[in-house]
């Protein structure tokens, strides 16, 4: 794609507030019980077998990019000229939605859906057609989209149409799926990028690894294309620091350690909700596969209006359905320890005795 093309882009981006980025920043340090961040916790990392110091560093500098390509080519079994390294998961959310924006004017977007997928789309120009989640049939799925997998703010995989849109093959469009939340799911290492068959996807060490203060992603996408995207990483990010690509490859070395510990809290944490949610009238959700968080849907006119009340009286944050395509419920992330989120839930099921939505 010649350099004026991209430039073209860039200069039209009108770029729209990421409202459930302002939300959670704005009222993180206001909140007693923060059931909107949707991270591991990062004293998992910190018992990890990882060495922080900067001797390691110092000694493995030069080659921390290749290592990072490396385990990530191991772990997903793709090519490395596949894997673009990027600083976090939204600047990757950027760059593949920008690739297909020079392809492509018309995108599908399915809501629910994570608010910065859709936002950045719009602020590139895409002309977005948006349909609703639980009603996608094959027709939707012959355009050019872009989702997550697993779903976020929903947690689940449905309707399996979207993953088996993945492994079609032949003549299909343009798609892209953020996988940010793949590995929380029971079948670890999976991708369900194929190379030559149209799809885009992107990750993070962020969520699942909880090395949210390193902010290290990836793309894969076809190597056919790697110059492109190396052309628009160089022109965003130059260089990604080195000592965050060291952490997080020694992160994938220890993989079995973070899946072990991730599983146990996840697993925990998701009976405890769904105890909740059974047990608290005119809630419902749909379970989540693996993922730390679920949307809960209930009737109410202003998600927005409802999680602010919430926060003012009991100090629990949540994150407003309205941010995600859906005003119908929240959805409510659970990373807390046990014990916090226990306490966090008794304030928030209180709140809902005292406000009956039913």
């Amino acid at each position: 794609m010649p350099t004026l093309n991209i430039c073209l882009i860039v200069m039209y981006f009108n770029p729209r507030k990421i409202n459930i980025f302002e939300w959670i920043v704005e009222n993180s340090k206001k909140c007693k019980y923060n059931l909107s961040r949707n991270n591991m916790p990062d004293y998992i990392a910190r018992r990890s077998g990882i060495d922080f110091s900067f001797e390691s560093y110092e000694k493995n500098r030069a080659s921390a990019e290749n290592l990072f390509v490396e385990a990530v080519s191991k772990l997903y079994g793709v090519p490395q000229d596949c894997i673009i390294p990027t600083i976090s998961g939204s600047e990757a959310i950027y760059v593949a939605l920008l690739y297909m924006r020079r392809l492509s004017r018309k995108l599908t977007i399915f809501r629910p859906e994570y608010e910065p997928i859709f936002s950045v789309a719009e602020s590139l120009g895409f002309a977005v057609v948006y349909k609703d989640l639980q009603s996608i049939d094959l027709e939707d799925v012959q355009e050019p989209f872009a989702c997550s997998l697993p779903n976020n703010p929903i947690g689940t995989s449905h309707p399996v149409m979207l993953e088996g849109a993945a492994q079609d093959e032949g003549l299909l469009p343009l798609r892209y799926f953020d996988e940010t939340f793949s590995e929380f799911r029971s079948v670890k290492g999976k991708t369900v990028f194929h190379e030559g068959r149209s799809i885009i996807t992107s990750s993070t060490m962020v969520k699942y690894y909880g090395l949210s203060d390193l902010k290290v992603g990836w793309i894969l996408a076809d190597s056919s294309e790697k110059e492109y995207f190396t052309n628009i990483m160089n022109a965003v990010t130059p260089s990604i620091p080195p000592y965050s690509l060291w952490i997080s490859y020694q992160a994938l070395q220890e993989k079995s350690y973070f899946d072990k510990e991730v599983a146990e809290m996840v697993k925990t944490n998701t009976e405890i909700v769904d105890k909740f949610v059974e047990s608290t009238p005119g809630l419902e959700w749909e379970k989540p596969d693996g993922t730390p968080f679920g949307f809960v849907h209930l009737k109410t006119r202003n998600s927005k209006d409802l999680c602010q009340d919430i926060l003012d009286r009991t100090g629990v944050l949540l994150g407003p359905g309205k941010y995600f395509g859906d005003d119908a419920g929240f959805r409510l992330c659970f990373t807390l320890p046990p014990e916090s989120l226990n306490e966090g839930l008794k304030l928030l099921g209180d709140y809902f005795k005292d406000h009956r939505i039913d």
